[in-house]
Parts: structure tokens; sequence; C-alpha cells
């Protein structure tokens, strides 16, 4: 039977005889592991059952879960504790490329809006090996960008000059400015359309890639369900036609979501895995202020809280980019997004003011609740709050009076970039360049939470020991 200290992990996957060597996750795991609830092996031609005493990570969430079809060598492993509640986790027989590699440094650098916001000539050519200007539009089926976006994009170019290695790509969408999309991918003919005015900017401009930010595919299910069908499309045609540019290839990379409920509905990951370079994966804005969840939470935990359950403990970082590993995307596409601002939240209760604590709003610091990472110092400094740091999700906090943010500042980016070294990732995506401290307001030098990122990730190659994901 059962020992009650341990943890037991269930893998049931059924096998479609009409459909060649694929096996699928079996949804009726509930039904199965309550009838056998012991340590057994049991196998015959259309289900395999596995229990197996195993170390490991625990993850609440997967019982009764409708997961779509996995290859069988990157099976769903379930951590099965006393309490039976399931949890997600990546098997150790998962597919991994952890032989040693440089790692990326992917800077998000938004289009400036004013002469006081932060312009090209402020950047460091060093900082980055990638750095992808946002967000390039879509008209008429054509990537669009208006003369004063042109000429930032010509003068990021030049940085090149000081940095041979940069890569410079225009990022197109973006949340509210990837209405377009749906139409573009709709036909064949759109996408051709689209494809082919994004070769001429790569050529007329000396562009290194593009990144495609849709927010996101198949999101409406009531009124197209082919959005996801038609976006894979998009993304095979693209790599098709960059094998047909030998002159002038480019990258092609994706920003994607990071909740797992958003990547079944709008991802055929492993088909992505082919055709992309890499994918930016946001795992930040898991928590801000809604009137869906009207509580604190971190913006970019690391890890779940002790206290989260169910689905609140899949929304951090090492479970969404496991979740990505396991749905099929190699672990060296997979960039982890790494935030440099913060949120806002205004308490209900000033007395009441930890993680998860009733909130009524934004907070005042920041335009809807987005707190830039100068203002965050403004606040600690002017203030005298010494914020608190979560050593369980590697992310901190602070409050004052009714106000509370949640902010990352270089003990947590550290964190994170280790754990992205440590773990064979294709690196960090920072967002946003715009929003670190490029003037060295807090007196921690320029861009230091990028910096912070840098030091780790350049180090150099690593040898990463092939072990499973924990803390």
């Amino acid at each position: 039977m059962f020992n009650p200290n341990a943890n037991y992990r269930v893998l049931v996957v059924q096998h479609i005889p009409e459909d060649g060597s694929r096996w699928y996750i079996d949804k009726r795991i509930v039904v199965l592991f309550t009838i056998l609830m012991c340590p057994v092996i049991l196998f015959c031609a259309t289900y395999m059952l596995v229990f197996g005493i195993f170390p490991g990570i625990s993850y609440p969430k997967a019982l009764a879960k409708d997961v779509p079809e996995v290859n069988i060598h990157r099976a769903l492993v379930y951590s099965m504790s006393p309490n039976t509640t399931a949890n997600i986790v990546p098997h150790s027989n998962l597919h991994r490329d952890l032989s040693p590699h440089s790692f990326k440094i992917v800077c998000y650098y938004n289009f400036p809006g004013s002469k006081n916001s932060l312009q090209v000539e402020n950047l460091q050519a060093s900082l980055c090996t990638h750095i992808s200007v946002a967000f390039a539009s879509i008209s008429n089926n054509s990537i669009y960008l208006e003369k004063s976006q042109i000429d930032t994009v010509q003068k990021l170019v030049n940085l090149k000059s000081l940095n041979k290695n940069l890569k410079i790509l225009v990022s197109v969408g973006g949340a509210g400015n990837d209405g377009e999309f749906p139409k573009m991918v709709l036909n064949h003919a759109n996408r051709k359309s689209f494809i082919r005015s994004v070769i001429e900017y790569v050529k007329e401009y000396n562009i290194d890639g593009v990144d495609l930010d849709w927010e996101f595919p198949n999101e409406d299910q009531e009124h197209d369900k082919m959005q996801k069908v038609h976006f894979t499309q998009l993304l095979s045609e693209f790599r098709k036609s960059i094998e047909h540019q030998p002159n002038h290839p480019f990258l092609l990379t994706v920003a994607v979501a990071a909740p797992d409920f958003i990547v079944q509905n709008s991802y055929d990951v492993s088909y992505m895995n082919e055709y992309v370079d890499f994918v930016n994966l946001m795992s930040y804005d898991y928590h801000y202020f809604t009137k869906e969840t009207p509580f604190t939470g971190y913006n970019s935990p690391l890890y779940a809280s002790e206290n989260e359950r169910y689905y609140l403990a899949t929304l951090n970082i090492n479970y969404s980019a496991n979740y990505w590993n396991m749905m099929g995307m190699d672990r060296k596409k997979i960039v982890i997004g790494l935030p440099t601002y913060g949120h806002s939240f205004r308490l209900m209760n000033p007395k009441n003011n930890g993680l998860y604590a009733p909130a009524s709003g934004y907070g005042k610091l920041g335009a809807l609740g987005f707190v830039d990472y100068p203002v965050v110092c403004q606040f600690l400094n002017t203030n005298r709050v010494t914020p608190v740091f979560d050593m369980d999700t590697k992310s901190s906090y602070a409050s004052k009076y009714y106000e509370w943010i949640s902010f990352d500042n270089q003990q947590s980016l550290t964190y994170k970039a280790e754990y992205i070294r440590d773990n064979g990732f294709g690196g960090a995506m920072v967002y946003s360049l715009n929003s670190d401290d490029w003037k060295g307001a807090c007196k921690q030098g320029e861009f230091p939470l990028v910096e912070s990122v840098r030091k780790v990730l350049e180090a150099g190659k690593v040898d990463v020991e092939e072990k499973l994901v924990g803390r």
C-alpha cells in the first residue's frame, strides 16, 4: 500500500491503434487512481498505467484536467501525495538537450514616445544579445511601421557597429495592437502577403528577425476555433520562406502566454517547436488587480508559495517553463520572461497587507498599476519602507498605508537568472528596457535589473546536470 510519507507518480496513457504509434493521456485518471490505489504496473494493448515512488517536486493542478495529445516521450507525469492532490511535473525521462550553450538575453525596447523617454542613444550595445523593438502593426496584411519607428529601427541597427553579435528584431502586435492577426492568418494569400512584406523589411533595413506577439490565438473560441491552426500555418509558411532566403537569413520568434489554459487553447506547441527559433515566454503579469482577482499577488514569482493550491499554484515561472517543455518545446528554445516593472494595488485594510490581501483597485503608483523600477526605488526610499523578500517564490513586495506593490529587484532577478542557467533554458527575455532604471536614479548603476541578469547568464557556457527542477 502507499507510504503516507512518500510522493507517488502516476502515468496514464491510452493507445489508439487507428492513429499509429501515438498514445494519449486518459482523462479517466481520477477513476483509475481511486480503484487501484496501489504501486503496480498494469499493461495491456489499450492502456498503460504506471505507479512508482520517486522524489521530486510537487504541483497541485492536474486532477480531472483535459490534457491534449502528447508524445509518449513527453508524457505527463502526476505526483500523487496522500491527500490525492495531483501535480504536473517534468519527468526524468523527458527529452532534454542540456549540453553546454550560451544564453540569450532578449530585451524588449518600446518605441520612444517622447523626448523624455528612453532613446536609442541611451542604450548599451553590449547589455543584450537581442533587442526586440516593440511594436510594429499589421495593415492590409502587411507589416507596418510609421516613419519615426523606421528611424528608430535604423538607429538600433547601427548599434551593431559597436557589438557585431547583437541581433535586432522587430516585434509585431502586442496587447491592444494585435487586432489584425485574425484576418491576416485567415488564408494562404493573406499570410503570403504578410510574410513577403516582412522579408522586404528584413532586406531593406538589415534587421535580424521578426517577433510575433499575438495575444492570443483562439482566445475567443466562440467566433473562430481555427485561429490556432491558422497561426501554426503562418509559422510553417514563414519557416519555408526563410529557408528560401539563404542570402538573408533571419530569426523567427514568438511571444507566448504562460498560463497553461491559454497554451492549450492557443498553440500547437510541438509544431511550433519545428518552426520557430525560440519563444519569448511572457512569465509575468501572473497577478495584477482585476475585479475577478481583487487581491494582492506577485507579478512574476519563480515558484509557487507554500500555501498556494490548484490554479493559483500554476502561476509561476517554474510551472510555466516546464509546462512548455512538457508540451513539446525544446528547453533551449524557451526564453523565460523577466519583468523590470511591478504592479501596485490599493489595499482594503492597511493592517492586512500580506500576500493575497484584499484589494479595492490599482495603487496610486504607476499607470493602471504598472510601476517602473525607478518609481519603486522612490517609493521605498521616500517612505523608508523595508521590502519583504519571499524566499519561497523569490519575489519582493512592499506596502505603506493603502499602497502595496509587487516588484523585482537585483536580488530576485539574480535568483531567476540562476534558475535559467542551472536548468538549461534558452535564456532570459526582459520586458522592458524602458521600465528599468536607465538613468541610474536608484544609485545602482544604469539598467541595474538587466545588468543583474546579464552578469549571471553572460558568465559563459555551462554544463547543466540532468535533474528534476526543484527548489
